[in-house]
């Protein structure tokens, strides 16, 4: 998945080819950062098994933004 990504931010950026791929690294690294955040609130907060609803709910979040910006991901 991060090769495919990084091949999509280049194509979409080929005069800026450094610039994207340091935007591309500093949102991925955020990303790992975020998640760690999340997890950390999560298991201090609630308790060990509730890491594991937040990373049930996430991805159907993220599946609804997906869905919500009306393009199709799959051209």
């Amino acid at each position: 998945m991060p090769v495919t990504l990084q091949t999509w931010i280049l194509h979409a950026a080929p005069d800026a080819t450094e610039a994207a791929g340091s935007l591309y690294v500093s949102a991925f690294n955020l990303s790992i950062a975020l998640g760690a955040l999340i997890g950390g609130f999560a298991v201090n907060g609630i308790g060990t098994t509730s890491v594991l609803w937040t990373g049930a709910v996430l991805p159907v979040l993220a599946l609804f933004v997906v869905r919500g910006t009306g393009r199709d991901v799959r051209r």
